[in-house]
């Protein structure tokens, strides 16, 4: 326990000093216009960043991620100032509960179902090997790695190793809570629609994501684009053009980061394309933006590098963007994570029916099969974010309004605004419910769905939200540590840390390089993947493969 509570110190200060450094000396932010959990939610984005230009030429290991904390540290030592501990300091409230509620979380979790399929596996190349050329050769879920992979992997620290990719979850995790607690003590903006938007938000989060074992990499997606959206409301209640200005860093850094995490998250450029528009008509000079934008422009290149790397192609999910000429190139790399993800995301592995797969893919044949198998998931989902709005309308259905309704003036205010909000719901589930509709998947689009429909019942009912907030705020939170302190004295695992399987296996050369795959006697379908087995695992032992060294670069090509 001692070892994971100074660990999530550590991590979170590391994160922290990163995104300090990337909002006042490459934003150049002013210190005192940005919020603790702002500079820590920019901090993970910069520490992705690091992962892609330093993982082009050396492995994310102990020595070269301890060497760029070090660097980041003495820059923060010559950047800081008395600002920064007094910010702090005021903050240590509620940065002091959001710990603790994470702590908590984080006690004897177990990892996600697809820990041990791909994450774990995708987490030890990169932190064993510099950047591979056709890893997804070796794996074809490689082909669609996720940037929270990247951030795990760059703090996979001396004594910690593996265990601390484990905590990139958490750390998100506290800054969020941060940011929660914050926005909801701050008297100053109750009467907008992003209070509104923020507190059911919170709600909703701290009620459905109680369990860190459940999110895998689909959380971080969600949540970072759920911000997004935040800020883009944010965008229309503000006029001070500084603000408005961090806002629209915080939307482009955000929403391009989601989609890198989860192409899942796709509307996330929706809303950066809107936000320009509306920057435009407030007539704000882009070119104090230029840096950031410039960021976002490498982040996002750096990313298609990385992608083009492992699979030969840009976005492997689309064929047009492959290069089939390539040595490295995954032969139908995009076939086959459309059949990866098609049936299984439309539930054909539960269909009892004559029809065959692609018979049961086209034609909606699949929604009804699809429906019984998400139907609990999908009730869970809409109940913890309108059961609290409930609760809230009951204690509030007094504070009715016959005149405007002055809390929420910005709903007649602002058509363009809700215009915007319904373009992006609309849009993101059409296009959710056809191609991928798992509903961790579709978070976004369904909160989104379920907070028109609470802006729609406040301005027809005109209901003024005058209190209630905080205590259903509590009340989750209590829900949620209740939880998780039962799970943790049902817990027999014999350590806090959340679990790695020790799998038995064996090696064989190949080409001078040892492959090692899990023990054909092994029995539990969890002990035939690549759970603790180290670098080059593949569950095939290299059939069909052709492993190779050029120029100090691993090469992993197809002989099929």
């Amino acid at each position: 326990m001692v070892e994971i509570f100074l660990s999530l110190i550590l991590l979170i200060f590391l994160v922290f000093i990163s995104g300090f450094i990337l909002s006042t000396s490459l934003f150049k932010l002013n210190y005192n216009d940005l919020e603790f959990y702002e500079i820590g939610l920019l901090g993970i984005i910069f520490l992705v960043f690091l992962s892609f230009v330093f993982h082009f030429f050396i492995p994310l290991n102990e020595l070269s991620n301890s060497l760029i904390f070090i660097l980041l540290i003495l820059v923060f030592i010559f950047k800081i100032n008395k600002i920064v501990f007094q910010n702090f300091l005021s903050h240590h409230k509620l940065i002091f509960i959001s710990f603790l509620v994470i702590f908590i979380m984080t006690l004897k979790y177990k990892p996600n179902e697809d820990y041990g399929y791909y994450h774990l596996p995708f987490i030890i190349n990169l932190v064993s090997d510099k950047i591979i050329f056709g890893l997804s050769n070796l794996q074809p879920q490689f082909g669609w790695n996720s940037t929270w992979l990247n951030f795990s992997s760059i703090i996979y620290l001396p004594i910690l190793k593996i265990k601390g990719t484990q905590l990139s979850n958490s750390i998100l995790l506290f800054f969020v809570f941060c940011m929660f607690f914050r926005e909801l003590h701050n008297t100053n903006n109750k009467s907008n629609i992003s209070y509104l938007f923020i507190s059911i938000l919170s709600f909703y989060v701290i009620i459905k994501f109680s369990r860190i074992s459940a999110h895998g990499f689909d959380f971080p997606a969600n949540i970072y684009l759920l911000l997004s959206l935040f800020y883009f409301i944010k965008v229309f209640e503000e006029e001070d053009i500084h603000k408005i200005n961090k806002y629209f860093i915080l939307i482009s850094c955000f929403s391009l980061f989601a989609l890198t995490i989860k192409l899942s998250t796709f509307a996330g450029p929706i809303l950066f394309i809107m936000t320009t528009l509306i920057m435009y008509k407030k007539k704000i000079d882009f070119k104090k933006l230029k840096l950031p934008l410039i960021f976002c422009f490498f982040f996002f290149l750096f990313w298609l590098i990385q992608q083009f790397i492992f699979t030969g192609c840009l976005i492997p999910h689309f064929k047009f963007s492959c290069f089939s000429s390539l040595a490295w190139y995954t032969n139908d790399i995009s076939k086959m994570i459309s059949d990866l993800t098609g049936a299984i995301n439309k539930s054909f592995n539960l269909y009892k029916g004559d029809l065959s797969q692609a018979e049961y893919l086209q034609d909606f044949n699949w929604v009804s099969t699809w429906f019984e198998r998400n139907k609990i998931e999908l009730l869970e989902h809409s109940a913890a974010g309108l059961l609290p709005i409930i609760i809230l309308c009951l204690i509030n259905f007094r504070n009715l309004s016959n005149n405007d309704n002055k809390s929420f003036q910005l709903i007649k205010q602002k058509k363009l605004l809700l215009t915007s909000l319904s373009f992006f719901t609309i849009f993101g589930l059409f296009i959710w419910f056809l191609k991928s509709p798992v509903i961790r998947f579709g978070v976004p689009y369904l909160f989104s769905f379920i907070f028109l429909f609470l802006v729609l019942l406040v301005h027809l009912t005109k209901i003024r939200f005058k209190k209630g907030v905080l205590f259903i705020f509590t009340i989750c939170l209590v829900f949620n540590l209740s939880k998780n302190l039962n799970r943790i004295t049902k817990s027999d695992s014999d350590t806090y840390w959340p679990e790695v399987l020790n799998v038995t296996y064996s090696t064989k050369l190949k080409n001078e390089l040892k492959i090692n795959y899990p023990d054909s006697k092994e029995t539990n379908p969890k002990t035939k993947l690549c759970w603790s087995i180290p670098y080059i695992c593949s569950v095939s032992k290299g059939k069909n493969l052709i492993f190779d060294k050029k120029f100090s670069y691993t090469f992993i090509l197809s002989n099929s």
